[in-house]
């Protein structure tokens, strides 16, 4: 079962998170409808990263970071940068890093060698490891069995600085986010829905061993004021367990969309999720689905091209984008946005770490359509079904794969 957290009961929630260890269980959390401000749609490396740094740097007391892939590189260094200054001027500075997408015990070693150094504080999450080392990275204990986290690697990308400001999407903090080979996008919110946000990462963090003095708490969840604009938001989080809120938020989507639908994703590989595209287009729903011309995962490819024939004769429009697109996000009849780190394949769905903003604002969703679905259509070309005897076979045993894809 999830953990509930009512309104206005952040910071009642935090205060016992400091009371000792955080088991596994612990990590589903449950948010009510808040409020954001403000969200905005930045699109490509060159709008979103110059962005986040201003954010750093505008950091007077906390920079939380939660990346799946964080490594050495024109971008990782700009960041890593960014980060030792604040944490050297005093600014208390946390990551939570995925041991899988970032090395940080491998290939990366030397880079959060110099990160840990300068007093930045790294928690990492080693879902491939049965038995891992617990506490922040460069103070970690004595070797645990770690049989209860095998499988569920954090896909997260999330920021969340001074307790104001969060971030969410796609994208790594990588250089093929910034050079063109891979699209992607992110939103920035501001108000009180940043809380839910600063209380995912807080909870992961105590989690995996991290502490946070008590007395930073009031500067960590800061009262933020709804605003007379304000639109309705939630952080929807996807924790080891039964508790799968983004997936049945996808699902609802789908399900509920009356007019228009669009569909932003890497990875169609779900046959429910698939079916439900199908069904929307069916009663009607003008279905358009993104996805990349040559995704980076051949495997799920084949499975998601197995599906295109029976998407197309619904009468779903396929937009093939021709670099790595790699943007998750829906938009619902106009009103609705949900968009984060969810992909539509069975270990985002149902195993992964995974976190999503849901947004009710025709603002946003005109936003997301100028910025990301009419720019992303002009250069798409339209998607095909499989032909010939060997592709379609291809398709039909990666498609029977799919749950383990």
């Amino acid at each position: 079962m999830p953990v509930e957290i009512s309104e206005g009961g952040a910071r009642a929630h935090a205060e016992r998170l400091l009371d000792g260890p955080v088991k596994r269980d612990r990590l589903a959390l449950a948010f009510p409808t808040s409020t954001a401000v403000s969200v905005e749609v930045l699109v490509e490396g060159h709008a979103f990263y110059p962005r986040m740094l201003d954010d750093i740097a505008s950091a007077t007391s906390s920079v939380h970071i939660n990346q799946f892939g964080f490594r050495p590189g024109q971008v990782g260094d700009r960041f890593a940068e960014a980060l030792i200054e604040k944490a050297r001027s005093g600014v208390r500075v946390r990551l939570v890093v995925d041991t899988q997408g970032s090395g940080p015990e491998r290939g990366s070693r030397d880079f959060y060698d110099r990160l840990t150094g300068a007093g930045v504080e790294v928690c990492v999450v080693r879902a491939t490891k049965p038995r891992a080392a617990f506490g922040p990275l460069g103070r970690s204990g004595e070797l645990r069995w770690n049989v209860g986290t095998l499988g569920h690697i954090d896909h997260r990308k999330l920021a969340v600085f001074d307790g104001r400001v969060a971030w969410v999407g796609g994208a790594g903090i990588e250089d093929h986010f910034d050079d063109g080979r891979f699209h992607d996008l992110f939103l920035r919110a501001t108000g009180p829905v940043v809380e839910q946000f600063q209380l995912v990462f807080l909870t992961t963090f105590r989690w995996l061993g991290g502490e946070i003095p008590r007395d930073e708490l009031d500067a960590l969840l800061p009262v933020l004021d709804a605003g007379a604009d304000g639109v309705p938001a939630v952080v929807r989080h996807n924790a080891p367990g039964s508790y799968r809120p983004i997936t049945d938020a996808i699902a609802g989507i789908l399900e509920e969309a009356t007019t228009t639908l669009d569909v932003v994703n890497p990875y169609v590989t779900d046959r429910g999720m698939i079916r439900r595209i199908v069904e929307a287009a069916r009663r009607g729903v003008q279905v358009r689905l993104f996805v990349p011309a040559n995704a980076n995962n051949w495997a799920c490819a084949a499975a998601q091209q197995f599906h295109h024939g029976t998407l197309l004769d619904s009468g779903v429009r396929i937009l093939e984008y021709p670099t790595m697109l790699h943007a998750k996000a829906f938009v619902r009849d106009g009103v609705e946005v949900l968009a984060g780190t969810c992909n539509l394949e069975a270990w985002s769905l149902k195993r992964f770490f995974e976190i999503d903003l849901q947004v009710w604002s025709e603002a946003l969703a005109t936003q997301f359509d100028e910025r990301f679905s009419a720019p992303a259509e002009a250069v798409s070309r339209p998607g095909q079904r499989l032909v010939g005897l060997r592709s379609r076979g291809k398709g039909l045993a990666f498609a029977a794969l799919s749950p383990f894809l």
